[in-house]
Parts: structure tokens; sequence; C-alpha cells
């Protein structure tokens, strides 16, 4: 099983220009603003507060990087990557020019980032995913990005609750209940899975990734 045994936050950057080259593989995480993508991070990182929850959902507008795994001065290991956590949608007061912006660093990212191996997409099991979720979905598929459907929240409902919206969320991305992770920061829920994702990409093994319709 991988191992975080070093954490430690690189940049925060809106100019592809400035995105940092540290050469390994690299995987972002991606929802809607109230997914509680950070705390997700943070969890599977083992650590409290290395990515910053905001007062108010949709508050990041940067792309914020970490490395992992490889302490600052030493040479990566085959089991250093870097993790990014991109802006939310669907949910901050910006203007259009802001989410023009956001939008266009976005699209430069995952159409430039050559080290980047796997988008998780969050979303809050309790909600029902939109069309904006599939296109989003369709538009990593379309440029050959690795993409897992990632199921957050997971303890605000009962097993039962989980289980119907698990299919739910299959049944719209026409795909297996068993190609979407469900997850709970607090509960710590699939943080196994997620490692193992990590670690099978790190190693060039087969990997998932859930298909778009």
């Amino acid at each position: 099983m991988l191992k975080i045994v070093s954490a430690e936050f690189i940049k925060g950057t809106i100019n592809s220009k400035h995105f940092p080259q540290i050469g390994v593989p690299e995987f972002a995480f991606f929802g809607r603003s109230n997914a509680g993508k950070s705390s997700l991070i943070n969890m599977l990182l083992n650590r409290k507060n290395l990515v910053k929850t905001g007062s108010k959902p949709g508050m990041t507008r940067e792309i914020n990087f970490f490395a992992v795994n490889a302490p600052a001065g030493k040479p990566p290991s085959v089991e250093s990557f870097c993790i990014a956590d991109l802006p939310g949608y669907g949910f901050a007061q910006v203007s259009q020019a802001e989410r023009k912006r956001i939008d266009a660093m976005l699209y430069d990212y995952c159409t430039s980032r050559s080290t980047l191996k796997t988008v998780f997409l969050l979303m809050d099991i309790r909600r029902d995913p939109a069309e904006i979720e599939l296109q989003t979905l369709q538009f990593f598929r379309e440029h050959n990005i690795p993409t897992v459907l990632t199921a957050t929240k997971a303890d605000k409902l009962t097993k039962n609750e989980q289980t119907k919206q698990l299919l739910a969320l299959a049944s719209f991305f026409e795909c297996s209940k068993d190609e979407i992770i469900v997850t709970s920061a607090t509960k710590k829920t699939g943080r196994e899975k997620l490692l193992q994702h990590l670690s099978a990409c790190l190693t060039h093994q087969d990997v998932f990734s859930s298909p778009a319709k």
C-alpha cells in the first residue's frame, strides 16, 4: 500500500506559465465548490490543514499544487507525486469575466499538463448529478484524461441511502457502481481505494476510469 510520508504546499497560481515543473506524476481534484474537496485531500494525505478550507465554498481562484513524498531538496522517488487542487464550480458568486478567466486557466491546465495522470471528479453523494457533471466528464475523456468519479460526504447518509445514490450515479453516468469511489473525509471512508488508484498509476498498472456517455 502506498504510504504518505510527506506532503508540502508548492505554490498557487493562475497562470499556466507558472505551473510548477517537478517531473512527477500528477493527480487533480475537481468538483463543485461545496463538494468537500479540501477536506478530502487533507484526509487522503493524512494532514489536518494542509489544504485550507475557506469560510465560504468557492473561494479558491487559483490552482494549488502540493508535492507528496517529494521533500524539497531531495530527488523524487517512485512514490513521489503531485496533487493539483483545482478551483470549484457552480457555487461561488463571481463575475462573468472572472468565470471566463478561471475556465481558460482550467482549459490550459487540462490540455497542457503532460504529467497529469488522473482527475478525480468529486460529487456530493447526497446530490443528484446534473448535465454540467456529464459535460465535464465528457471534456476530460475527449482530452484523454483518465477520470475517476468520486462520491463525497458518504457519512451524511445511511448505508441504504448510500447504496441508492450510488446506483443512481452509476445509472446516470452509464458505468458500474464499482467504478465510483465512495468517500467520507470525516470517517476516512474510501482512503484505501484512493491510495490504491494512486499506487497503480505510479507503478503503471491497469486502473479504471469512468466512461462518458
